[in-house]
């Protein structure tokens, strides 16, 4: 037998790429076309289209009569994202938006940082490009991002995104899937709950280019943060134990957390929440920023 050949296609276990939309009929044939340039040999790509009135199921239908196209009311982006795990008959789920491109190899890397096991995650990290995909300086949140039990650092930064994460498709069910009443974040609930229990590994090098826009869900505001502030909080009251072993990382995202939430309320012109926000700062991490941002509300 020859070992250098590549192993046939019925080798690798079906991957459901699960994309989620809503009037992105300029930018989604780009993210499509990326998907559709994957190495990995044995992918569906499910669209769920959330709602769009700019001719994107028209778009879909007619040039990528390959790929599944589904249609529903708006609901939201977790939603569509859970209606396509609801239709994938892959072993494996993996998310990526339709303005956000993956690179050549993604799935691929992604499923072999799984290394055969059963129940991991794979997450891969980005490159951050303009409306124009354009490359842009990005910001590591971590000098290295971490494999193995990954929720002490998840704690602390959010370092898995929805996108280019590789979950074996029974565990995303059994984490509760994306949680439908959340606006944003809704994917960082659920990489909370897995990582409690399972192990996550990280590529190397980025797995997909983050496109930045007037328009992106993921844009900072206080309203957003503060959606996010009650996932990690939620999780820490409903873990308990959790919380007690990694204590002093849970003190410093509290205390990081009303630091950033009181810099948006500032920018925001919300005094009462700035004030409020600068004084469980300083309560959980006394400092003098955020005594000056105290000092700052109060003279909004």
């Amino acid at each position: 037998m020859d070992e250098t050949k590549e192993p046939k296609k019925e080798t690798y276990p079906l991957i459901t790429i699960g994309v989620s939309a809503y009037n992105r009929r300029d930018l989604l044939p780009l993210s499509l076309d990326s998907l559709l340039a994957q190495t990995y040999p044995n992918c569906e790509i499910i669209v769920v289209d959330d709602g769009s009135s700019d001719g994107t199921g028209e778009l879909v239908r007619k040039k990528y009569p390959m790929v599944r196209y589904v249609y529903q009311e708006n609901a939201g982006d977790a939603a569509a994202k859970n209606h396509a795990a609801r239709l994938a008959k892959g072993k494996y789920i993996v998310f990526n938006d339709s303005d956000d491109l993956f690179l050549p190899d993604t799935v691929e890397r992604l499923y072999r940082a799984l290394a055969g096991r059963e129940n991991a995650c794979a997450y891969g990290t980005y490159q951050t490009i303009d409306s124009q995909g354009n490359f842009l300086p990005t910001k590591r949140k971590v000098k290295e991002y971490p494999s193995g039990n990954i929720l002490p650092v998840l704690l602390r930064h959010i370092v898995v995104n929805n996108c280019a994460t590789l979950i074996p498709l029974p565990l995303f069910f059994e984490g509760g899937a994306f949680r439908e009443d959340l606006r944003n974040s809704y994917d960082y609930a659920l990489f909370l709950q897995l990582a409690e229990k399972y192990e996550f590994f990280a590529l190397e090098k980025p797995a997909f280019l983050r496109r930045r826009h007037d328009n992106n869900l993921s844009a900072a505001c206080y309203e957003k943060m503060l959606v996010t502030f009650h996932v990690f909080d939620d999780f820490v009251k409903t873990h308990p134990q959790s919380a007690e072993k990694y204590r002093k990382i849970v003190g410093k995202r509290y205390a990081d957390f009303h630091n950033k939430l009181c810099r948006e309320a500032l920018k925001e012109k919300r005094k009462e929440e700035a004030i409020f926000h600068a004084k469980a700062s300083f309560k959980a991490s006394p400092s003098l920023k955020s005594l000056l941002k105290m000092a700052k509300g109060y003279f909004l």
